[in-house]
């Protein structure tokens, strides 16, 4: 569980947001958006208590009962496997102590640290593992190479992995997807829905969130405000809170601008001077609402291409691979104008194989690839990032593509992708990763390509952002090849899509849901088979009463008798749940109309006092709702 109560979080002497009140509930997942600077990393810091609260209480899990996603991993763990296991704390303090017995040679100290692994089921933690390490990607054989010899992305991962081994009743995700495959993307869904941790998820994929989360709570105007529902029901109510608060503010303005015209027209008449006072103060008590300001969209295109051909890329009996492994066979493919193909298969298929063969930077082993004399790529690489020279601006890069054009036309291009004044001279190495996205993609549009090859474009960048390619996307004129594992991006901007499996490339007549349909069963097909394989290797062993087979049940057993301990109280639980919603509302209605104006006028009937008697009540009975509710929490954990 996580609760804040009259919160106040400050970076240097910038407040990020006050006043604010907000309840997670154990097992609840939460989806933190906001724009990007608003605080959302910084609340992460203050539940980790690297961050101190200016004001207010916050009340998390203990330390070791929260696991987060460390964006740099340091490890010197000699394979992935045990870089991965070392984020499992009562595993990592069982070998520990083993190993100490190990050293010291106490026998006793040596029989105690083996009954630990034993009663933590050790074998099984490891093999839970090696299926976090498979769904986010891994090979098989990836699980016991060294730390070090995997790439940036790679660690990522590795570090996703460690995060969700870690047992914890909080989780904190920082951008999980970055850097994940679609595939992988599916797993970790299905992964997060599955858990029983509280989950609070940082994200600019839309369509994971609207998969994963189950409450919005969104960081804007010095608040945080808690919304129900997915991703899309937040930005409906967004959207009618908008609208609310515009009609509020236009009838305060109303409202004052009456009043004032009163107390101006009468206030030096004696005869009206007592009606003229009583407006005055019925003008300082009303609360002045601002206008909702909406946020300027932003807005780029891909400029027109000079030329389309009818046929832009074409190839028969294709292989493709590296060395003396071949990824693909017998590949055969057709670009032509129009066409706008998204790109699908599981991590390690080929996909990036495929697109780089198609851009220029991978030669075929064997087979033909043409592209027709007009054919004019624009190459957006997984890693494209890595290839901007820090030391030198967005200016003087798109300087060296185009050192033919005017500055002021470089800048005025620059300025469409916000790169303007200071930033379109700013060292590219200093830039967050959003800002060097933005400055690949110009460089890329300065070129007018008419075939778009883009290999997960959106790592990195921010909602806005991916909103304006997706538009962007929409409306090119050209051809479109796009891998992406986001899949609102790929709806919008593909209309065919094909797939990457078993050495082939071929057309998929499905959809998207239907492509993640696959995905899931192919995976459970592969644990059904796993699971089979280790019940033989354990039935065939001396002792049957060791096997997994009768670890499980005997697990089994053990989860059904905390569940019929647990079952009353998750039941009186549930009631206090449904009451302090119900109170909830009623509080949140009752604030509303304390928030109009025209109560306070008395001609609304209302009596202000009384309503302010209620709201009092309402709140100390919420209060001690939520005492019970923490009250009950604590005893399911006594009796976990």
């Amino acid at each position: 569980m996580l609760r804040i109560r009259n919160g106040a979080l400050a970076r240097g002497a910038r407040i990020l947001y006050r006043d604010v009140n907000l309840l997670a509930a154990p097992g609840e997942r939460v989806g933190l958006v906001g724009a990007n600077g608003c605080g959302k990393s910084s609340l992460f810091s203050a539940v980790l208590g690297e961050l101190a609260l200016e004001n207010g209480d916050l009340d998390a899990p203990r330390a070791e009962r929260i696991a987060h996603l460390a964006q740099d991993i340091e490890s010197e763990e000699p394979s992935a496997l045990a870089y991965v296991l070392g984020g499992h704390a009562p595993l990592a303090q069982a070998r520990a102590a083993l190993a100490a017995a190990e050293r010291a040679g106490d026998d006793l100290e040596l029989a105690h640290a083996h009954a630990q692994l034993a009663e933590i089921d050790a074998g099984a933690i490891a093999a839970q593992a090696r299926t976090v390490l498979h769904g986010l990607g891994f090979a098989p054989g990836a699980a016991d190479a060294p730390v070090e010899s995997f790439s940036g992305g790679w660690r990522n991962r590795l570090a996703l992995a460690r995060t969700l081994l870690r047992p914890a009743d909080l989780l904190l995700l920082d951008e999980p997807t970055n850097h994940l495959d679609l595939d992988s993307v599916l797993w970790l869904e299905a992964w997060l829905r599955r858990q029983p941790a509280t989950v609070l998820i940082i994200s600019h994929d839309r369509e994971f969130l609207d998969r994963c989360v189950e409450t919005i709570w969104h960081v804007d105007g010095e608040t945080i405000r808690r919304y129900a529902g997915n991703y899309t029901s937040f930005e409906a109510a967004q959207a009618e809170r908008l609208r609310q608060q515009d009609a509020l503010a236009r009838s305060t303005a109303r409202t004052a601008a009456h009043l004032q015209r009163f107390v101006d027209r009468f206030r030096a008449q004696a005869t009206k001077a007592r009606q003229a006072q009583s407006r005055m103060k019925m003008l300082e008590r009303l609360v002045q609402v601002e206008p909702a300001r909406a946020a300027r969209e932003w807005r780029f295109t891909f400029p027109e291409p000079e030329k389309v051909p009818d046929h832009l890329v074409t190839a028969a009996d294709l292989h493709l691979g590296y060395g003396g492994h071949a990824i693909l066979r017998d590949v055969k493919l057709r670009i032509e104008a129009g066409d706008r193909i998204g790109v699908l298969g599981v991590n390690g298929a080929g996909k990036s194989t495929l697109i780089k063969a198609i851009a220029g930077t991978l030669a075929p082993k064997a087979g033909t690839l043409q592209r027709a004399s007009a054919t004019k790529i624009g190459y957006f690489a997984q890693h494209q990032l890595d290839q901007l020279d820090g030391d030198d601006s967005p200016l003087v890069q798109l300087r060296r593509i185009a050192p033919e054009a005017r500055e002021q036309e470089l800048r005025d291009f620059l300025g469409v992708f916000r790169f303007s004044g200071e930033m379109a001279t700013a060292p590219v190495g200093r830039m967050s990763g959003g800002e060097k996205a933005r400055c690949a993609l110009a460089l890329l549009a300065w070129q007018r390509p008419n075939l778009l090859v883009l290999d997960e474009p959106t790592n990195h960048l921010d909602m806005e952002t991916r909103e304006a390619l997706t538009m962007a996307l929409s409306a090119f004129d050209g051809a479109l090849l796009l891998v992406s594992h986001d899949r609102h991006l790929l709806r919008a901007a593909a209309d065919r899509l094909w797939l990457v499996r078993d050495n082939a490339l071929s057309q998929f007549d499905g959809d998207l849901d239907e492509y993640a349909a696959l995905v899931l069963a192919d995976r459970r097909e592969q644990r059904r088979a796993e699971e089979s394989a280790a019940d033989a290797a354990a039935d065939s062993g001396s002792s049957p009463a060791t096997g997994r087979r009768d670890e499980r049940r005997i697990r089994a057993q053990e989860r059904e008798r905390l569940a019929q301990a647990q079952r009353p109280i998750r039941k009186r639980l549930e009631a206090v749940e449904r009451t302090l919603h119900a109170r909830t509302e009623e509080l949140r209605a009752l604030d509303e109309t304390l928030a109009d104006p025209a109560i306070y006028s008395g001609t609304a009937g209302h009596d202000v006092p009384e309503l302010l008697k209620q709201r009092a009540q309402i709140a100390a009975a919420i209060e001690a709702l939520e005492a019970e509710w923490l009250a009950g929490q604590e005893e399911l954990e006594r009796i976990a």
